[in-house]
């Protein structure tokens, strides 16, 4: 029996979807077949490009010559001449790094229990919040001797110096919004020039080697967008090129000419040609504007890369890998974000639990309507209960879906906590203590063996008396009743 499509029973968080993908309502149920190969034979067909005494190569047939290396039309690229592969920067020493649930994206979760008055386990929850960043808070802190962190104030970044935070907001977009820049025509350098430098990974022309510019240009170029490689490793790939085609293409590059003022110094001196002394003048007149010290940033899970200083991005990484690995050390963070919610939390075989109401005893002789009365009753007599079962045990005879009123029941009964109903459709009636267990015992406790003194011999003999007309200890009190659980406090009302 299908449920309507309107259901509300019928979704199960459908943002965060629990469980995997097959078992979801809607999910892809096609049966994945193995893979065949040519001929219905289940192994793949044997290939042998070995060459003489199994060479890497293979020999054409009937000319005997080497045919080279082809892997079914892809194209293998030399790299060697490009940038080497960047490691990651050490983790940074004194900042610790948490990660927290988003509240927002705890919001929606409790939104969807609301709906759908399901039971969730917290663990549960916390892979949900795991699966995406943006679900998640960075949180950094970076208690004394340690130097404050420098949060942005215009985006969420976060770094360790001044000179990386300036660097970045120089080549962020934000640039435009402190800083004014202009390109302007101007002559190019005259003079005899026979070979140009030009850098091996970018292709930018640097200019002759003995030109004035050329160390600035290598140095800026270095510092803007290979700063990560060691600069001595960065120039051994400059390459020169002479002809006069070289030469009219660096000619061509230095015949506009950039230039940059801080945005409020309106004064035609006020323009700065070089850029280097325009970064030192936007660092300190910009700094305050964009920046702020601070001893902990608390920014999304989802931050770029770029908004980070390297050895913070490895910190990041590994308290991110290691809260996937681990979810459970995010569920105390998840209790008091759910709590925020409304939601409560309570504990059921072991697990922490969260769900539209805590759970509320229904008493065995509690008179209900006939509806939610036969729901119970069905629930306690065929346990493990299921979703499907029950719709197909008390809805009217021909029904394809529950009625309105039948749902409106059932989430009266969930809602009040009467009801659990469990992630995988179980369904369970929070039954009330046994009243046996929870009277007091009115038989006396069983007498109490005398344990035999431990005293010397020579002192038992002293006290005749005593030994002797000493009694069993026994005892008639009746049995301490059985504890009830303490008692959470329940949360605020649920607002509207």
């Amino acid at each position: 029996m299908s449920d309507s499509e309107n259901d509300p029973l019928n979704s199960l968080l459908s943002s965060f979807a629990l469980g995997p993908a097959w078992a979801r309502a809607g999910g892809d149920k096609a049966e994945r077949k193995p893979k065949t190969f040519a001929g219905g034979d289940d192994r793949p067909p044997r290939r042998d490009d070995r060459g003489p005494r199994g060479g890497a190569g293979s020999r054409d047939r009937e000319g005997g010559e080497r045919r080279p290396f082809q892997d079914r039309g892809r194209k293998f690229e030399d790299r060697r001449s490009g940038p080497p592969v960047q490691e990651d920067a050490p983790p940074a020493a004194g900042v610790r790094v948490t990660i927290a649930p988003d509240q927002q994206a705890v919001h929606l979760i409790g939104k969807e229990i609301h709906q759908v008055a399901r039971v969730y386990p917290l663990f549960d929850v916390a892979k949900i919040l795991l699966a995406e960043k943006a679900r998640l808070r960075a949180v950094f802190e970076a208690p004394e001797p340690h130097a404050p962190l420098i949060r942005g104030k215009l985006e969420e970044s976060v770094f360790l110096t001044r000179e990386e935070a300036i660097r970045h907001l120089w080549n962020s977009e934000l640039r435009n919004d402190l800083i004014e820049e202009e390109t302007i025509e101007v002559e190019p350098p005259t003079g005899n020039f026979q070979a140009i430098a030009r850098c091996g990974i970018s292709g930018e022309w640097l200019g002759p080697v003995n030109f004035h510019s050329y160390q600035t240009n290598l140095r800026r170029l270095h510092r803007e967008r290979f700063a990560k490689m060691p600069f001595e490793l960065y120039a051994a790939k400059v390459r020169t090129e002479r002809g006069e085609e070289a030469v009219n293409a660096w000619l061509e590059t230095t015949k506009k000419k950039t230039r940059w003022r801080i945005k409020g110094e309106e004064t035609e001196d006020a323009w700065i040609d070089d850029r280097a002394e325009a970064e030192r003048a936007f660092g300190s007149k910009c700094f305050d504007k964009a920046f702020e010290e601070v001893r902990v940033a608390d920014v999304s899970g989802a931050i770029s890369a770029k908004n980070l200083s390297p050895s913070l991005l490895t910190s990041l990484k590994i308290a991110g890998s290691h809260a996937r690995n681990h979810p459970a050390i995010l569920i105390p963070a998840v209790c008091r974000a759910v709590e925020i919610e409304h939601l409560p939390v309570f504990k059921r075989q072991g697990k922490l639990h969260t769900g539209p109401a805590r759970p509320h005893p229904l008493p065995a002789n509690a008179v209900l309507a006939e509806r939610p009365a036969a729901m119970v009753a069905w629930i306690r007599d065929n346990k493990p209960a299921k979703l499907e079962g029950l719709w197909k045990s008390v809805l009217p005879e021909g029904s394809t879906a529950p009625p309105a009123e039948y749902a409106v029941d059932l989430f009266w009964l969930l809602n009040q906590g009467h009801i659990l109903l469990y992630t995988d459709d179980t369904l369970a009636v929070q039954e009330a203590r046994d009243a046996a267990a929870a009277e007091p015992s009115t038989e006396p406790k069983k007498a109490k063996k005398k344990k035999k003194s431990k005293k010397p011999k020579a002192e038992a003999a002293a006290k005749p008396e005593e030994a002797a007309t000493e009694p069993a200890e026994t005892t008639t009190e009746p049995e301490a009743a059985v504890s009830e659980p303490a008692a959470v406090p329940e949360p605020a009302a649920v607002s509207e």
